[in-house]
């Protein structure tokens, strides 16, 4: 069976689709040679869109797969998905309806069958109160799941991070006070914000151990952490 990984958030902009594309390249090439399927089940498709883009001038062999599937035909296929990878990463919207119970929400039929659910957060008051109120449901959720005996782990870290920037030593300081209120962990690395993640392709993997560009560097890092804490 594999790991269903989720990168949630209920802000827009916050690189759920980026993360889920910059992971699966590096799980699915050397050093991790990973078996892996992306399942877009956004709305938006931009994972689906990008694939399509990338394979029009690729000769070689795509590194995994990804599927185009909406939230019913995502219900119907996980099992057989899950049986014959080693990782599924499903990008997912955010939307909330706070007129309906968390049991009714769209979203927490995917968040239903996901082992690992990891919440960027990023600078700023609108993306931090998002964020949030993101964070209070997945945990109603959570509480839901262990109580049937299927827990799932909820996973923070800090993306798109500007280190000198006051909004950032602000969400540093908020998330420290973070850590005491909810229990869940947050990765020590942060996702900084460089050019070459957000023109990231479906292809090409940016895990470099000999690397001497930052933000290669940055991420070989940050996936690590990502490793060790999926084990």
């Amino acid at each position: 069976m594999s790991k269903i990984i989720v990168f949630g958030s209920r802000k827009g902009g916050v690189g759920k689709s980026t993360l889920s594309v910059l992971t699966a390249n590096a799980l699915s090439c050397p050093p991790f040679n990973k078996k892996v399927t992306v399942i877009d089940t956004d709305g938006q498709k931009s994972i689906s869109k990008l694939r399509l883009m990338d394979s029009e001038d690729f000769d070689g062999i795509l590194p995994y797969e990804v599927l185009n599937y909406n939230v019913p035909t995502f219900e119907r296929n996980i099992k057989d998905i899950d049986n014959r990878n080693d990782f599924v990463i499903v990008d997912v919207a955010g939307k909330l309806d706070t007129s309906i119970s968390v049991d009714q929400q769209e979203i927490s039929r995917v968040i239903n069958y996901v082992d690992y659910l990891f919440i960027p957060f990023v600078a700023g008051n609108f993306a931090l109160d998002s964020t949030l109120d993101y964070l209070k449901f997945v945990l109603q959720f959570q509480a839901k799941r262990k109580a049937e005996g299927r827990p799932f782990k909820i996973i923070g870290f800090v993306n798109l991070h500007r280190q000198r920037t006051r909004n950032s030593k602000f969400l540093v300081s908020e998330i420290d006070q973070l850590k005491n209120m909810v229990n869940i962990p947050f990765m020590e690395t942060p996702l900084k914000e460089y050019t070459l993640f957000r023109d990231a392709d479906t292809l090409e993997s940016y895990y470099s151990k000999t690397s001497s560009d930052n933000a290669k560097s940055n991420f070989t890092a940050w996936m690590d952490e990502f490793k060790t804490l999926t084990k």
